[in-house]
């Protein structure tokens, strides 16, 4: 390579974040959860050695900015985004494992799973209303434990920081002023103690600080020997944090990609729920024009969901369930944002080209089609059976070619139902592979259609104005 072409080679490699080359994929997110995606990323690059795995510790928000700006590929939190954000921001969401979010202290002569904690009792020490270690309430559910006549040193996570959605949540349940100060969703606003950033740095706080408390996962506090307490749940029973009482909070949860997966999974009913059970998410955009790179991250999440679960659980977390995998596979990803051999489209062009007399395809099944469609398309349904990827097969399904015009030559539009279907991608991809040369890809189709309030028909007006 001359000097000259290599100069022109790096200042082309700069302008493509790192992110974005070759198939090193890139992931932003809480510390909490690194060990889970460098395990699982170690393990996947053994067995698909042509890619590689990053995972950057840094907090949640940082990761979900990186992945709406492409410069990672996917991002992870415990403070799911509502729909609306998800929707504004392009991205997608869905929970990977579950935490239990652990209260830990540190007191002598006091050790794991020996001070058993109320809700009320441990808003109230947030809230600085109880403010020694021997106070009355602490000391009628542990009647026998050497409580000293200490103060109560409290730490608690910063606005944003992990694992302050789901303890706010559950304080706000079972604490009436609690939820009166800081309501049931948001930052949990301690009057009292000292702000941490994460769940690491204020277990690790804790630990080091004698008669203070705080709250982390269980993961760190099994690994690093800071001390858990038992939580009185629903049942009135104190449980202690482990995968049984995590799996009891979760077991019968009915999770719903039409929201986001969003779902309240603190103070279950179960008779043995761990009370502060919190989900978490992995977070992607919800397409990609880089089909090569979309494939690979897609192969990855669902190796860690299907293939890394003994990691979850051996590093003390709890897996998702498999068949959550299943649903969770039908929304992940829409289709890519371009199509080789063929033009993408939008509304307003489709108009243009529908004046041309250019062929308009709507690859919906009939009584779609029936119902609503651009005026004068024609009704060739796209039968999937294939994977809702760019690398489908389409020997697999069913799509009447014949019904395409003769002359390669002439131009056609393919539709559905916006990105998330694949049927007027994969009609345009059999298209292009079967040589028309001018195809014409409506990716935003009947939505983006109506949203400019252009006509549509059913077969009951083409009928009637016939």
């Amino acid at each position: 390579m001359t000097t000259f072409n290599f100069r022109i080679f790096m200042l082309l490699l700069s302008l493509y974040p790192a992110a974005l080359l070759a198939n090193d994929l890139k992931g932003v997110g809480r510390n909490i959860s690194a060990q889970v995606f460098d395990n699982w990323g170690k393990q996947f690059s053994a067995q698909y050695k042509e890619t590689s795995i990053k995972y950057a510790a840094l907090n949640a928000r940082e990761g979900i900015k990186q992945v709406e700006q492409t410069t990672a590929d996917f991002s992870e939190t415990d403070t799911p985004l509502s729909k609306k954000e998800l929707d504004e921001l392009g991205l997608t969401q869905f929970p990977y494992m579950f935490t239990a979010i652990t209260p830990v202290v540190n007191l002598p002569n006091i050790f794991n799973g020996q001070l058993k904690l109320d809700g009320q009792t441990l808003g109230d020490i947030f809230l600085g209303k109880i403010t020694k270690w021997n106070d009355p309430a602490i000391v009628a559910n542990n009647p026998r434990l050497p409580l000293p006549d200490e103060k109560i040193l409290v730490f608690y996570g910063a606005e944003g920081s992990g694992g302050t959605y789901s303890m706010n949540n559950y304080l706000s349940k079972v604490n009436a002023d609690w939820k009166a100060k800081a309501g049931a969703v948001g930052a949990t606003q301690s009057p009292v103690g000292t702000p941490m950033t994460d769940l690491i740095t204020m277990g690790i706080q804790v630990k080091n600080t004698p008669y203070s408390i705080g709250y982390t996962d269980i993961s760190f506090a099994r690994k690093n020997e800071a001390i858990y307490i038992q939580l009185q749940n629903s049942h009135g029973k104190f449980v202690s944090p482990h995968t049984g009482s995590i799996e009891s909070s979760v077991q019968n949860v009915n999770w719903k990609a039409s929201n986001g997966f969003i779902e309240d999974i603190t103070n279950d009913k179960g008779a043995a729920s761990w009370p502060i059970t919190s989900a978490s998410y992995i977070v992607i955009k919800k397409t990609s024009d880089n089909v090569k790179r979309r494939l690979e991250l897609l192969k990855f999440i669902g190796w860690g969901l299907t293939r890394g679960d003994m990691i979850v659980t051996n590093l003390d977390f709890m897996p998702l369930n498999r068949k959550v995998f299943t649903q969770i596979r039908t929304i992940w990803n829409d289709t890519p944002l371009r199509l080789e051999g063929a033009e993408v489209v939008d509304a307003k062009q489709v108009l243009e080209l529908r004046s041309d007399g250019i062929m308009i395809v709507d690859s919906r099944v009939a009584p779609e089609f029936k119902e609503d469609h651009i005026p004068k398309a024609v009704n060739i349904p796209y039968v999937e059976k294939s994977e809702k990827s760019a690398n489908f097969d389409p020997g697999m399904d069913q799509f009447d070619l014949s019904k395409l015009p003769a002359n390669k030559n002439a131009g056609i539009i393919f539709y559905c139902n916006a990105g998330a279907c694949w049927k007027g991608y994969k009609a345009a991809v059999v298209a292009v592979n079967a040589g028309y040369k001018k195809v014409y890809w409506f990716r935003g189709g009947i939505p983006e259609w109506k949203s400019r309030s252009y006509p549509t028909e059913s077969v009951h007006s083409a009928v009637a104005r016939n």
